[in-house]
């Protein structure tokens, strides 16, 4: 073989060496990059993500510092928010606490997610849940934790956007009064955006891996 054919035979198995490398490449970066769960798989596991990001109105607020909490609180980071109040017996107390249970578990295993999640808990009794009330509770379970209340009327209007049903308390027979809500789990996109809801029985581990799948399939 002379060596001009040599030389087109070594172009040659270079170009489809290039080819291949080109084409498993591809592959590779489509399945280093495919969704850890898709929307198929968290509709099943009762998270619903909406096709287009809704917004939603939030005034009258403030945290549980006594500090104005507006839609600028919520962009840049992933919010999950829970509906409750400091007096529930029980379903609040354990939501919290599996919300704790996440942060543990992100920053355990995925401290770049952990880093893009922020926790919020509403009242749905804002009639008992006064500033003083919620700082010391909601940080109980986590001092990143950040409770928010606000008048009855501005409350109602946000549960009604974010679709949370309650039934709001305003004349109560005595203070041992129990308040009827919703235990939805509300998603709130890096935008400040409803992104999609999370519906209960909610555990911990379920809960970090749907918000890393919801995560991966953000278009900002």
């Amino acid at each position: 073989m002379s060596s001009r054919m040599r030389g087109s035979v070594n172009k040659t198995v270079l170009i489809l060496v290039a080819v291949i490398a080109a084409v498993v490449g591809l592959t590779f970066h489509k399945y280093m990059n495919k969704p850890s769960l898709t929307l198929e798989q968290l509709q099943q596991m009762g998270t619903v993500v909406f096709d287009k990001p809704r917004s939603f109105e939030l005034k009258g607020m403030v945290d549980n510092k006594g500090q104005p909490f507006t839609k600028a609180n919520l962009e840049g980071k992933w919010s999950l928010v829970y509906f409750g109040y400091t007096f529930c017996p029980d379903i609040c107390p354990t939501t919290l606490g599996q919300l704790n249970q996440m942060d543990k578990l992100l920053k355990k295993d995925n401290p770049e997610m952990a880093e893009k999640m922020n926790y919020l808990m509403v009242t749905v009794d804002p009639r008992r849940d006064t500033v003083e009330k919620l700082n010391g509770y909601v940080p109980h379970f986590n001092p990143d934790f950040v409770g928010v209340t606000g008048n009855q009327k501005d409350i109602h209007n946000l549960t009604v956007q974010l679709n949370i049903p309650y039934t709001p308390v305003t004349d109560p027979e005595d203070e041992y009064y129990l308040v009827d809500h919703g235990a939805n789990l509300a998603i709130i996109n890096p935008r400040g955006d409803y992104h999609g809801f999370i519906r209960p029985p909610l555990d911990s581990d379920k809960l970090a891996r749907v918000m890393v799948a919801v995560d991966e399939l953000y278009q900002d």
